[in-house]
């Protein structure tokens, strides 16, 4: 770990959560992280120490006082015998990269501190983001929101990472005898996230709030496979190979509970665990969605989505509504409270209380994305349908 993936972790709000221990979601996350990575595991023990003695010191007021306190934290344990051994251990790194100041007032004062009202109004509620932590296959992290447009991220196994001037992750072969086929990449966002990334065999995706990505850094010659949660829009480059009748390198693309075949296309993938179907959209092209459990598949045509929950079935739908949040919309038409209010949920990174009576209720509207939450509060209201009220990051939904 370097001193940018520390400051990556140290600023990860899923990541303090699995620290202190007050997030089900984000423990079991940071535990799967670490069985698939467990030569980083006495590493992070060592950063979760200082997550925890950061939150000893949550009273204070003072950014320095904290800091003085927590360097003098860091060099008492690091004289403990069970660092001794060590050597240039995580806590030695730390306390390099705690020299920059800002960066740990930054997060002493959006973990631990309490902000003052205008900062706390500023925050909540605030539209989401471009933001997304990179994995890359040593198991390191960075936060691609600290590194600048138009530089490396990193350099491994021949593949140069870098982010374009229009802030895009790209993937350039530098070496090409020395990709690993095997190696392989995560891009992550949170809740109230989105990032655009554009993969080594030039296909391109766009990650909505709180979902992931995982691919090579060298595709298979046979086929092109990726992994996803949460919802991505595709476009998926063509790729032919041989000479004469040429072939199609095919793409595939697998959730928890299905796999879409493409062979270049446009097309929206909605595989949230909280959404009661996985939705597949198409655009252009044409793909075939197969059902894992019941080994089912549905061929779909542009203007229609595939719905997989118990069945899987073919549904012609309001394209432009679907992939709205791609053009930085909201639209409803006639949709339902309770899936209003998880999108609400993600993009602004709040948590939603509403009886389940009214989760039926449906609603017909537009908005920006870029747009406050209150916005949407305020539209919401206006029905005379419901009335909601935000308290701290809690949106309040009474009948």
């Amino acid at each position: 770990m370097d001193e940018l993936n520390l400051q990556a972790l140290l600023l990860d709000e899923s990541f303090v959560n699995f620290c202190r221990r007050t997030n089900k979601e984000d423990i079991e996350k940071w535990e799967k992280w670490l069985q698939k990575y467990p030569e980083h595991r006495e590493s992070i023990a060592e950063l979760k120490d200082v997550i925890v003695a950061m939150g000893h010191y949550a009273g204070e007021l003072s950014v320095q006082t904290n800091y003085a306190r927590l360097q003098s934290q860091i060099k008492k344990r690091s004289n403990q015998h069970r660092f001794a051994t060590i050597g240039t251990t995580v806590w030695f790194k730390i306390a390099a990269f705690l020299v920059v100041v800002g960066a740990i007032s930054l997060f002493l004062f959006r973990q631990q501190l309490i902000p003052e009202p205008s900062e706390s109004a500023q925050q909540i509620g605030s539209p989401g983001k471009d933001a997304a932590l990179l994995t890359l296959k040593d198991g390191s992290i960075v936060s691609l929101a600290d590194i600048k447009n138009g530089s490396v991220i990193a350099l491994q196994g021949g593949v140069e990472i870098q982010k374009n001037k229009d802030g895009e992750v790209i993937y350039r072969a530098v070496e090409q005898g020395r990709i690993a086929s095997n190696a392989i990449n995560t891009i992550t966002t949170n809740r109230g996230n989105q990032y655009q990334i554009i993969l080594p065999d030039g296909s391109k995706a766009f990650l909505n709030a709180n979902s992931t990505l995982t691919y090579p850094l060298k595709f298979d010659l046979n086929e092109r496979s990726v992994r996803m949660t949460g919802e991505i829009y595709f476009e998926i480059a063509k790729i032919e190979v041989g000479s004469g009748d040429k072939k199609r390198i095919p793409f595939y693309v697998e959730t928890s509970n299905q796999k879409i075949e493409v062979l270049g296309t446009h097309f929206n993938v909605n595989a949230y665990e909280d959404e009661p179907a996985t939705t597949t959209t198409l655009l252009e092209g044409s793909v075939k969605v197969i059902s894992k459990k019941r080994n089912e598949s549905v061929l779909l045509k542009p203007g229609q989505c595939a719905l997989l929950n118990e069945t899987l079935h073919v549904e012609h739908v309001d394209v432009a509504q679907e992939v709205a949040w791609i053009n930085g919309d909201f639209v409803f038409k006639g949709e339902e409270l309770g899936s209003l209010l998880r999108k609400i949920s993600r993009w602004y990174n709040v948590d939603v209380e509403c009886p389940e009576r009214l989760d039926k209720l449906k609603f017909d509207g537009m908005v920006s994305r870029s747009q406050p939450l209150s916005t949407i509060i305020d539209m919401l209201q206006t029905t005379g349908k419901v009335k909601l009220t935000l308290n701290g990051r809690r949106l309040i939904v009474i009948d």
